[in-house]
């Protein structure tokens, strides 16, 4: 269902739609469209609201993707090449964290939009995005420890850092680099 809200002369046009969640969801699109979702007992009314107060957030979402460079990513890798290197690396990490005494996570790949990787500890999954062909062997190694840590330190507190920091002690810059690369 399209919905439209006023704020300061300009129409919010959004779509929303119902879905059972417990928060009101909002997103922007990389084709300007603005998505919402909320369960179907909040009120139109409250919906509406959410919006105007997010008014500010959504124009300049819009126009920072106006604004950003279309630039057509290339893979670095073959998916051969990639393929092999996510395995090499994985496993590469793996010994290294052998003297934590953690059991061998398994690996998935898949697409993700939005993550360059995650990590299940309580299942012990750690799945990697198809987008890292993207990146740098550089990068793709900080990924993987990256989630690796994940397996000792379940969040992304200090102490987590602390473990990135020794196996990638210039994490900062790459981190940095990857939060330059725009998939959508």
């Amino acid at each position: 269902m399209i919905r439209e809200v006023e704020y300061n002369g300009t129409i919010i046009k959004y779509e929303l739609e119902r879905k059972k969640v417990k928060n009101i969801n909002l997103r922007i699109k990389p084709d300007l469209t603005v998505a919402v979702s909320a369960n179907r007992r909040v009120s139109m009314k409250y919906i509406d609201s959410f919006v105007l107060k997010k008014a500010d957030f959504i124009l300049k979402a819009i126009e920072s993707f106006k604004k950003a460079d279309k630039i057509e990513l290339k893979p670095n890798f073959s998916e051969e090449d990639f393929l092999k290197l996510i395995n090499y690396e994985f496993d590469r990490t793996y010994n290294l964290f052998l003297k934590y005494n953690i059991s061998k996570p398994i690996l998935k790949l898949r697409k993700m939009k939005s993550r360059w990787g995650s990590c299940n500890f309580v299942k012990g999954i750690i799945t990697l995005s198809y987008n890292l062909i993207y990146c740098t062997e550089e990068q793709i190694r900080y990924v993987i420890i990256h989630e690796f840590s994940h397996l000792l330190v379940h969040n992304h507190s200090e102490d987590f850092y602390n473990i990135v920091k020794i196996y990638v002690p210039d994490y900062k810059r790459i981190r940095k680099e990857m939060n330059k690369i725009n998939l959508r």
